[in-house]
C-alpha cells in the first residue's frame, strides 16, 4: 500500500498539461551516451546555473526576511551582491539558440513530454531537449530519453508523435518544471471557476 506522501510525489510528478512551449531536440548518438551524461552533470549548462542560483535564493528567502529585519544594512549590501550575481548569470545564460526552438503545442509532466518531431529518433535512444518555458522565457536543458515514436495521423502534417522520458534534470530545474505546471493548472482551474 502506498503512503500519502508517495501517493503526493507520484501525483506532482505525473500530473500532465497540454500547454504550447518552445524545444528543440537533438539526437545523441549511442556511443556518445556516457560522455554526453557525464558532461550534463559535470559541466552544467549555463540556462541550469541561471536556474539554480534562483532556485537557491528562494529556498532562503525566509533567512533574508530575518536578516533584513534585524540588520537591514546587511540586507542592502546582501541585495546588491545579489543584483550583481543576477546579472552575471544572465549573461552566461544568453544563448542564439532560440532560432532552433520550434514553437508547438505539447503535453508535458515533470518527468516527460509529448511533443511532434520532423525527424523522430528512434525508440530507445537518448536526445538532448532544450525546452522553453512560454511566456517566462525561462529555458531548460533535460537529457531524456525516447519512450515511443508514432507516425503521424493521415490528414495531419507528416510530424511523429514522440514521447520523451526526462531521464536527467538537475533539481533547480524539475522545480521549476513543477512550478511551471502547477501554475497552469491553477489558472486553468480558475479560468474555469469563472466560466
Amino acid at each position: 500500500m502506498k503512503s500519502e506522501a508517495s501517493t503526493a510525489a507520484e501525483r506532482r510528478r505525473f500530473f500532465r498539461i497540454d500547454d504550447e512551449v518552445e524545444l528543440a531536440l537533438q539526437p545523441v548518438a549511442a556511443a556518445d551516451e556516457e560522455t554526453r551524461i557525464d558532461d550534463f552533470w559535470q559541466n552544467e549548462h549555463a540556462y541550469s546555473i541561471r536556474n539554480n542560483y534562483n532556485f537557491q535564493i528562494e529556498q532562503h528567502i525566509a533567512d533574508f526576511h530575518r536578516i533584513d529585519k534585524r540588520m537591514p544594512e546587511l540586507a542592502r549590501y546582501l541585495r546588491v551582491l545579489e543584483r550583481q550575481i543576477d546579472r552575471i548569470t544572465e549573461k552566461l545564460a544568453v544563448d542564439d539558440s532560440d532560432s532552433i526552438l520550434e514553437r508547438q503545442l505539447v503535453n508535458i509532466s515533470a518527468q516527460g513530454l509529448l511533443c511532434r518531431s520532423d525527424d523522430a529518433p528512434a525508440p530507445g535512444s537518448l536526445v538532448e531537449l532544450t525546452l522553453k518555458l512560454l511566456p517566462s522565457g525561462l529555458r531548460l536543458v533535460i537529457m531524456a530519453r525516447v519512450i515511443k515514436a508514432e507516425a503521424g495521423d493521415e490528414g495531419e502534417d507528416d510530424a511523429s508523435r514522440v514521447a520523451l522520458d526526462f531521464e536527467h534534470l538537475h533539481e533547480a530545474d524539475r522545480e521549476i518544471l513543477v512550478k511551471y505546471i502547477h501554475g497552469k493548472q491553477m489558472e486553468s482551474l480558475s479560468s474555469a471557476q469563472e466560466s
